[in-house]
C-alpha cells in the first residue's frame, strides 16, 4: 500500500553542476519551459492522473524551500501519460492560503499544473535541482504499480513563484520515459 505524499527526499543537487549527464537527459532534466509541453509535442494523446491531493502538515525544511511560514501546505500528486504510458510522477507543494491564484490552481482536477502556471508572463522560476533515486528509493514503490522495470531513476525540482504564491514542483522521469532513449 503505497502513503501519499510519496518520499522524494534526495540529495538534490543544481542540474548544472552534474557533469554527467548525456545530451538528452540534460535535454529533458534541464528544460526551461513546461514539461508538459515538451511532453505532448513526443506523443498523440497526452492526460493526467490524479493520485493524490491533500493538505499535509510541511515539514521545517518544506518551509524553508517554500520560504514561508505557514505550518499547513497543499500537495498534489499526479501521473502524466503519453499515449496511456506512464512518463513523470510529478509532485507539488504549496502552502495553504485563501489566495484567489492558488485556489485555481487547487481547483485543477485531471489538468496539468504546466498548462495553467507557463501562461502567465509573470512567472519565475528557481535554478532547476535535480536528484538520483536508487531502486530502492521509496518511490520506486509508485512507480513498480505501473512498469515492471526496476532501474535508477532521475529527478528534477524547482521552486515556482507566482503573485503571492510559491510552490515547489518536483518530477520524476519513470522508466519509459524519453528521458531514457
Amino acid at each position: 500500500m503505497i502513503t501519499f505524499p510519496v518520499s522524494i527526499t534526495a540529495d538534490w543537487q543544481l542540474g548544472t553542476s552534474i557533469n554527467s549527464l548525456s545530451c538528452n537527459e540534460q535535454d529533458w532534466l534541464l528544460e526551461p519551459n513546461s514539461l508538459t509541453a515538451k511532453l505532448k509535442t513526443q506523443c498523440g494523446e497526452f492526460s493526467v492522473k490524479v493520485l493524490s491531493e491533500k493538505e499535509f502538515v510541511l515539514s521545517t525544511s518544506q518551509q524553508q524551500l517554500l520560504a514561508c511560514s505557514q505550518r499547513i501546505g497543499i500537495n498534489r500528486e499526479v501521473l502524466l501519460l503519453c499515449d496511456g504510458i506512464p512518463m513523470v510522477y510529478a509532485q507539488s507543494w504549496l502552502p495553504a492560503s485563501d489566495d484567489m491564484q492558488q485556489q485555481q490552481l487547487l481547483a485543477l482536477g485531471n489538468r496539468p499544473l504546466g498548462d495553467v502556471i507557463f501562461q502567465h508572463p509573470d512567472l519565475k522560476r528557481t535554478e532547476i535541482e535535480i536528484a538520483r533515486f536508487n531502486c530502492q528509493h521509496p518511490v520506486q514503490q509508485l512507480v513498480s504499480q505501473y512498469s515492471a522495470v526496476v532501474k535508477p531513476l532521475w529527478g528534477r525540482r524547482s521552486i515556482f513563484s507566482l503573485a503571492q504564491s510559491r510552490f515547489l514542483v518536483a518530477e520524476v522521469f519513470l522508466p519509459e520515459a524519453y528521458l531514457y532513449l
